[in-house]
C-alpha cells in the first residue's frame, strides 16, 4: 500500500504559442521590477554548465487565490511561447491525492483562469511580440511528491501498487491490464533510489525531494509540441490555400514561409542544450517519445516538402513565362526591325 504523502502537489500548465518570437529584453520595462530570468533549476550534481537554455525564459510571477492554488507563473519563452501554470499543495492520504488529481483534471475552471491571465499578459505584452496570432493551446498535469508519510524508495513504491501509480498517469479510474501497465512503466526514471518519475502523454507523476528540474524539463517539452502543433496548422493553411489556387499561387508567399519555419523550428528545437548530463538528457527524450515531438517532426517535414516542391513548380512556372514573355519581345523586335528594313529599302 502507498503511504500517504506528507508533503506534494499538483502542477497545471498551460502552454499557449501566441507570436513567432518574443523581445524577451524588452519584458522588464513594460512588465516592471518583477520580472526575472529562469535558468533550469538542476540538483546540484549536475553539470549545469552544460545543461541551459540558450535564452533563458523569463518569470512574471501571478496571483490565484479565486481556484485555491499557492501561486500561478507566467513564463516566457523568446520563440514565442507562454506557460501559465498553477500550483496546488497536497498532504494526506494517496487516495485522496489520487482523487484531487483526477477533480482538477477535469475542471475546466482551471483553463479558463489560464486563458485569462494569459490575455492580461499579452494586452501588457504587445510591444514585445513578433507577428503575434490566435494562441494555440495544451495543457499538462504533473502530480509531485516530495515526501512521504514514511520513506520509500521507487522500487518498494512501484511494487506497493503498481496498478494505482499506472492508473495515476494515465487517468483512468478502472485497473489496466498487465501490458499496458508495462505501458505506463516503460517510460519511468530513477536517478537516486528514492526518486521515480512516470511520464505520460498529458501529465506525469513525480516523486523526488527537489522535482523543479523534473518539472522544468516537462514543460521545455511541452512547449516544443505546442510550436510543432503550430507549424503544422499553418503549412496545413498554406497546402489548403495552393490546392485551391489550382496551381495560381505565387511562389513568393511559400518561399518567405518555408524559410521562417524552419528558421523558427531551429531555434524551438536548440532552446535547451543537453550535453553532459545523461540522466536529463534521457527524461528529456523519454518526455519527446511520449508527447511524439519525432512524429510531428516528421509530419512537419514531409509538408515542408510538399510546400518546397510546390514553390519550385511555381518558379519554374513564372520563369516559363519569364522566357515566353522575353521571347515573344524578341520575335516582336526582330519583326519590327525586318519591317523597318524592307520600308527603308523601298524608299
Amino acid at each position: 500500500m502507498i503511504p500517504p504523502v506528507e508533503r506534494g502537489g499538483i502542477r497545471a500548465f498551460f502552454l499557449y504559442d501566441v507570436a513567432d518570437t518574443i523581445d524577451l529584453s524588452a519584458i522588464p520595462r513594460v512588465l516592471g521590477a518583477d520580472v526575472a530570468r529562469a535558468p533550469l533549476q538542476l540538483r546540484p550534481e549536475a553539470a549545469s554548465s552544460f545543461i541551459q537554455f540558450d535564452i533563458p525564459p523569463v518569470i512574471v510571477p501571478r496571483t490565484a487565490l479565486e481556484v485555491g492554488a499557492d501561486g500561478m507563473q507566467v513564463k516566457i519563452f523568446d520563440y514565442g511561447v507562454v506557460s501559465v501554470s498553477l500550483h496546488f499543495p497536497f498532504a494526506g492520504a494517496w487516495s485522496a491525492f489520487v482523487e484531487s488529481a483526477r477533480r482538477m483534471r477535469r475542471d475546466e475552471s482551471l483553463a479558463s483562469l489560464a486563458r485569462r491571465e494569459l490575455e492580461a499578459v499579452l494586452a501588457e505584452l504587445q510591444p514585445c511580440l513578433d507577428d503575434p496570432h490566435e494562441p494555440l493551446v495544451e495543457d499538462y498535469f504533473v502530480f509531485e511528491v516530495e515526501r512521504f508519510a514514511a520513506p520509500v524508495a521507487s522500487a518498494a513504491l512501484i511494487a506497493a501498487d503498481a496498478g494505482e501509480l499506472a492508473r495515476l498517469v494515465v487517468g483512468e479510474e478502472r485497473s489496466l491490464s498487465p501490458k499496458e501497465q508495462d505501458d505506463v512503466f516503460r517510460v519511468s526514471f530513477s536517478y537516486y533510489e528514492d526518486d521515480l518519475a512516470i511520464l505520460g502523454w498529458d501529465n506525469a507523476f513525480v516523486y523526488d525531494a527537489n522535482p523543479a528540474p523534473v518539472v522544468d524539463i516537462l514543460e521545455f517539452a511541452n512547449t516544443q509540441l505546442v510550436e510543432l502543433r503550430t507549424y503544422d496548422g499553418r503549412l496545413d493553411a498554406e497546402l489548403d490555400r495552393i490546392y485551391t489556387a489550382k496551381g495560381e499561387r505565387s511562389a513568393e508567399p511559400m518561399r518567405y514561409l518555408i524559410v521562417d519555419i524552419r528558421e523558427l523550428l531551429d531555434r524551438s528545437t536548440n532552446a535547451l542544450k543537453f550535453i553532459g548530463d545523461a540522466y536529463y538528457a534521457r527524461l528529456y527524450r523519454g518526455a519527446a517519445t511520449r508527447l511524439g515531438l519525432e512524429d510531428w517532426q516528421r509530419q512537419i517535414d514531409a509538408k515542408l516538402r510538399s510546400v518546397n516542391e510546390m514553390y519550385r513548380f511555381a518558379q519554374d512556372r513564372a520563369e516559363h513565362r519569364r522566357d515566353t514573355v522575353l521571347e515573344l519581345i524578341i520575335i516582336l523586335l526582330i519583326v519590327v526591325e525586318v519591317v523597318i528594313g524592307f520600308l527603308t529599302l523601298r524608299h
